[in-house]
């Protein structure tokens, strides 16, 4: 039995702030396997706000922020900014909630838990690693790195899964013998695809919407285009999850017409077009469409960006078109605890952990900027 002193000495300094939240997953002692479920995070609270912030700017390789300004930035944006954005939401958010339901949700082989691991928000994926040692005093074996993004990026789910193997690897000195396995993409898993479908049929039948007059306008996060310069395969992967969607819509006997844009630009580099409120305003304003149905796309589970950009933001700002162009403008739900999205992470989770070894190796893109991004590749786990 290996003694707890030995993994103390991997203790951050946020350790004892995460765990308030991991010990919320109940994950038994005996497990021998961790389903870290890797996403962005979120502040759980206004005191979560300003750190959040920090952590996410401050990464160069999602934030292209030159002269070291992204910490500096950070600290000037919450206060004037986004402390209002997520009070207008309840005052934190609901992300880590929803990694909460549908990790108890999910199914899991017996001897494997799951553990929420964020990387920028509590609990941090340093702390779930950490406490997953710690917790089964050494004898965890096996990490299942699960990427909450459906649709792979080199900024998000590629960052995240960069970060948990570097993490790792400080662990094989107690664990020799410790496995790795990756989810990093199911943007076409069939049930992610079918629950996608289903939410929108729902919402076209229970809003007595015409399909003929009626397009969904699916939004995802943006991306700095020079990723896409680069290579990063990003859009073309939320394309084909939104193709998929509308193929499953037809064999359910809608027929809609759709369109892709994207939301949630930072700083004044150039990003992925068309942004979210230009193309909304373009369809309120010139299109033959009565009805405009909007579909987060890669969004899995509700929080700032569909609770306020999109419910919140948007709404108002487009209110008076909305008006007087007599348009109706729906939001679809997001998929949180949705019965068939629940059977998509179940799926995942069996395929993943049927992987003997880490499935992480990605080619590079072909002008990658990112040494980091070789740490996929270059690792023993």
């Amino acid at each position: 039995m290996k003694s707890i002193y030995q993994f103390t000495k991997f203790r951050s300094a946020t350790y004892n702030q995460s765990l308030q939240y991991l010990e919320q997953t109940q994950f038994d002692p005996n497990n021998t396997t961790a389903i870290l479920m890797l996403n962005l995070g979120g502040p759980n609270s206004y005191q979560e706000i300003s750190p959040f912030l920090i952590r996410f700017f401050q990464d160069t390789t999602v934030i292209r922020i030159p002269f070291g300004l992204g910490p500096y930035i950070a600290r000037l944006r919450g206060p004037a900014k986004i402390n209002k954005q997520y009070e207008k939401i309840g005052g934190f958010s609901p992300l880590f909630k929803w990694t909460m339901v549908q990790g108890f949700l999910m199914s899991k082989p017996k001897g494997s838990g799951f553990l929420p691991a964020f990387r920028y928000g509590l609990p941090l994926q340093e702390d779930a690693i950490e406490y997953a040692f710690e917790k089964t005093e050494g004898r965890i074996q096996k990490f299942l790195l699960f990427s909450q993004y459906p649709q792979y990026s080199c900024s998000t789910g590629g960052n995240a899964i960069r970060n948990a193997i570097e993490l790792l690897q400080q662990y094989k000195t107690i664990q020799p013998k410790l496995e790795v396995s990756v989810i990093d993409q199911w943007h076409k898993n069939k049930f992610y695809i079918s629950a996608m479908a289903t939410l929108l049929n729902n919402k076209i039948k229970s809003q007595n919407l015409d399909p003929k007059d009626t397009i969904i306008l699916f939004t995802a996060h943006s991306l700095p285009a020079d990723f896409v310069w680069d290579g990063e395969k990003y859009p073309y992967y939320i394309y084909e999850s939104c193709q998929l969607v509308i193929d499953n819509l037809k064999n359910m006997g809608i027929s809609v017409h759709f369109d892709l844009s994207y939301q949630s630009k930072v700083g004044l580099n150039k990003w992925l077009r068309p942004a979210t409120h230009h193309a909304l305003s373009q369809y309120i304003k010139n299109s033959k469409f009565k009805n405009i149905l909007i579909s987060p796309m890669g969004f899995t589970s509700d929080h700032l960006e569909t609770l306020y950009e999109l419910d919140i933001q948007l709404m108002d700002d487009l209110k008076k078109d909305i008006e007087s162009n007599k348009k109706n403008v729906i939001r679809c739900d997001s998929l949180n605890d949705h019965p068939q999205f629940i059977a998509a992470l179940s799926d995942l989770v069996t395929q993943g952990l049927a992987n003997k070894k880490c499935s992480s190796k990605r080619e590079r893109c072909i002008d990658c900027k990112f040494e980091q991004c070789d740490i996929v590749n270059k690792h023993d786990l």
